[in-house]
């Protein structure tokens, strides 16, 4: 639960525990109301008596209405004014509810956005992790195909990748670069004569280029990525694939014009 989400979880208990306590005060409002009116109606009768019926009827109209204007006055002034409060009090209950409403509102939003960014990260993360998996196991067919690493070695490898080192197949190219320079050469005239090794290398320049295209907003991953065995590893696969695809043009052309040249003859 974030900041926001506790305080606005607090409020609401807060208003709840509010709520108990504001209707104990409004009946303690009515009961003390009615026991005044009670009282004052006792008292008014007292009076009425004490006055006797002659004198009450022998009074002119204005007095009559003066002395019920004053009877009934005040309690109807104490019950106006109870009205008057339950209607704030019912009016800032409503105001409140509308509050909490809308702080519920906030919340959700808030929570469902944050879940909505954890699921986003959460694909990012396993898509990421299939791209590395595809490129191991570009790299992984190459190695094999080309003998840098034995079926043994290839079994091993995946072993060690699955305990975390992604870099496994890229990273015997590279020890094997140290002592050959020419890999790529080497390389790209293996593929050209192995179509599996050939889609392999293919496959591997293809997929990073793709995973560098989706995390070009994170300069740190590129660079990190860019920078270490699996980066340095693309720019050799993708000198050995320019490579051959140049040697695969030349040889089409070629067969292109011996057939040319027997079908003049």
């Amino acid at each position: 639960m974030d900041a926001s989400a506790a305080r606005a979880y607090n409020r609401r208990q807060r208003i709840n525990a509010r709520a108990p306590l504001l209707q104990h005060v409004g009946r303690f409002t009515f009961i003390v109301a009615a026991v005044f009116t009670v009282a004052w109606v006792a008292l008014a009768a007292t009076y009425v008596a004490r006055l006797g019926l002659a004198s009450f009827i022998g009074m002119t109209v204005p007095d009559l209405a003066l002395l019920l204007a004053a009877i009934s006055g005040p309690p109807i002034v104490v019950w106006l004014i109870i009205a008057v409060l339950e209607q704030r009090r019912a009016i800032d209950h409503l105001i409140a509810q509308g509050r909490q409403g809308l702080q519920q509102s906030d919340t959700q939003a808030r929570v469902l956005l944050q879940l909505q960014a954890d699921a986003a990260r959460v694909r990012s993360a396993e898509a990421r992790a299939l791209a590395l998996y595809d490129l191991a196991a570009h790299a992984a067919v190459l190695s094999e195909r080309l003998g840098v690493m034995s079926k043994d070695g290839v079994a091993a490898g995946w072993a060690r990748y699955g305990a975390g080192d992604v870099t496994v197949f890229v990273q015997a190219f590279l020890t094997f670069s140290l002592s050959h320079p020419d890999i790529a050469e080497r390389m790209a005239d293996a593929v050209v004569r192995d179509g599996l090794a050939r889609g392999a290398l293919a496959g591997y320049v293809r997929r990073y280029q793709r995973l560098t295209s989706a995390i070009a907003d994170d300069k740190m991953a590129v660079e990190i990525l860019d920078e270490g065995a699996l980066g340095r590893g693309y720019r050799l696969f993708k000198q050995a694939d320019e490579l051959a695809m140049s040697a695969a043009r030349s040889e089409e052309h070629t067969a292109e014009l011996q057939s040319r040249l027997h079908l003049v003859c």
